[in-house]
């Protein structure tokens, strides 16, 4: 097509779903400013000593580190799920349905009085996490141009570090006795507003092809490249129409692959695919005119001069579909998928195992110590550092490549780390500052975006739901244990942690140079792989 890629309505379609990866982060962050007062622990003022205002819920270190970890536990438990789930309601569907987690369990949060109701709302919120990154990696790379994958790819950690962002400023106006309810409740609002714009964008136009719905993949990819009526030529109709044949064709492929492999046949579908070939091409003027009128999209076409064979939206819609799914047993245990979950977990645990979460759960906490009246402002300062790394380092991601960004990222944290636990121990506070600045930055220059984009990548179309679920359910636990250990630990063994953190990151720079490929300009599962297509 002779436009640019980047349309207004590309663009609005990756901020609105990209809300969820925002929720995700900011609830990431939203207890980290508020958490002495939430849990009681900050000092009274004279005002609050004095004062019927005062509301906090006590908590001590084992406590604070269950209500930030037990939102993993919703993230650990929707993961296992989405992807499935994402291959059944659609895209767009789930990401309706995670909409109502995040509203509900920050009104829980927002009216609970003790402990247990917190940490309710907190696992609810969770639920719609895990969900979120799941189907919005997905949503991304199925409508983007092939050229702008890496980039538009990238959108969904800088919306997470948006989110991290927005809560810590939050934090700022609104951490004390009388205000931290607020901060919680911003969450739901902006659920809310989710929820509200989702029915704005397309489905998925790679889920619709998939599912023989080839008309409304059709309308879709025309609305995200921007197309309005009379623009639609039909050099344009014809890409757009091998675009979705390739779709189908790499299912296809797919199953003869598997077929000859000898797969079971207790996970595939054996339903009817219609032959597109038979689906005469529409004409321009037909298709566009479906934009704005979906009730008149198949009477028109039926009664076009070329007699178009497609079949109505209805009845399609749940029609099963002849292409090999790969189930979870069957990616564990073939050898054609060992190396690719090898990667995949490896991946998305070191992420987290990495130590990223010590900042975004206890920054403040671990800040105070160096900077005892200003700790939640350098958060803040260390948040917007970190947005503006991950939208400079986006476009690096396809000119660069994955596997080089990721290697520069893991070793920068555990240098990082290491100068930070040094800085803590001998009491220097500007090298810790320093330290825990880059320490964030070198997470956005690869861990951060890098892990959402690839699993599609390492994988094939048969198996991108399962393997999606398999490494964030990873990635949840990974999160779980960070968030409830390190207050233990840090209440233990103090600025070592960060040691400890830094032989980590280590261990999984090795891990990258030796089991994760380079994916960028390969399109095919075998040409990532090195294996004989």
């Amino acid at each position: 097509m002779s436009r640019s890629l980047i349309t207004f309505r590309l663009v609005f379609h990756v901020a609105v779903v990209c809300l969820g990866a925002l929720q995700f982060g900011y609830h990431l962050s939203e207890l980290n400013a508020p958490e002495s007062y939430i849990s009681c622990q900050a000092r009274y003022t004279d005002f609050f000593r004095t004062s019927a205002l005062v509301d906090c819920i006590p908590m001590n270190a084992n406590q604070i580190g269950l209500i930030n970890s037990i939102f993993s536990v919703g993230g650990f438990i929707s993961a296992t799920v989405a992807g499935r789930a994402a291959d059944k309601f659609g895209r767009r569907g789930l990401t309706m349905i995670n909409c109502i987690s995040y509203i509900i369990g920050p009104v829980i949060m927002a009216v609970s009085t003790n402990f247990y109701v917190l940490m309710l709302g907190r696992f609810v919120s969770g639920l719609g996490a895990g969900a979120s990154l799941i189907v919005i990696p997905m949503y991304l790379n199925e409508i983007s141009p092939a050229a702008m994958t890496g980039l538009i790819g990238a959108m969904c950690q800088e919306f997470v570090n948006i989110g991290i962002l927005t809560a810590q400023v939050f934090g700022i106006f609104f951490s004390d006795f009388t205000k931290w309810r607020v901060i919680v409740s911003i969450g739901g609002v902006l659920g809310l507003l989710n929820l509200m714009l989702i029915p704005l964008c397309v489905e998925s136009p790679k889920w619709l092809a998939l599912r023989n719905r080839i008309h409304d993949a059709r309308v879709a990819l025309i609305k995200l490249r921007g197309f309005t009526h009379g623009e639609v030529e039909e050099t344009d109709l014809m890409e757009i129409d091998d675009l979705i044949e390739s779709w189908k064709e790499k299912r296809l492929k797919t199953v003869d692959s598997e077929d000859s492999a000898g797969s079971s046949s207790d996970s595939t579908y054996s339903e009817p695919v219609e032959d597109t070939d038979s689906v005469q091409k529409i004409t321009a003027t037909h298709v566009v005119s479906e934009i704005g009128k979906q009730q008149e999209i198949l009477s028109d076409i039926v009664s076009a001069e070329e007699g178009s064979t497609l079949q109505s939206t209805d009845s399609v819609t749940d029609a099963p579909h002849d292409f090999h799914k790969v189930s979870y047993k069957e990616f564990f245990t073939a050898r054609r998928y060992r190396r690719p979950l090898i990667a995949i977990i490896g991946i998305l645990t070191a992420q987290q195992f990495c130590g990223i979460n010590t900042m975004i759960f206890y920054g403040v906490t671990i800040l105070s110590a160096l900077f005892p009246t200003a700790a939640v402002l350098v958060n803040v300062l260390i948040s917007l550092l970190n947005c503006l790394v991950n939208l400079g380092v986006a476009p690096l991601v396809d000119r660069v490549g994955r596997r080089p960004l990721l290697l520069i990222s893991i070793g920068g944290m555990s240098v990082s780390s290491f100068l930070l636990a040094f800085g803590i121990l001998r009491n220097v506070t500007a090298l810790s500052g320093v330290a825990a600045t880059i320490f964030v930055a070198f997470f956005s220059v690869g861990l951060g975006p890098i892990p959402f984009l690839i699993i599609p990548e390492l994988t094939e179309a048969s198996s991108v739901g399962v393997a999606q679920s398999i490494g964030f359910t990873c990635n949840w636990v990974a999160v779980f244990l960070v968030g409830y250990l390190f207050p233990i630990l840090n209440e233990l063994i103090g600025g070592f942690v960060f040691f400890v953190l830094s032989g980590i990151a280590a261990s999984y720079f090795i891990f990258t140079w030796k089991f994760v490929p380079e994916t960028k300009g390969k399109l095919s599962f075998e040409a990532v792989w090195g294996l004989q297509e």
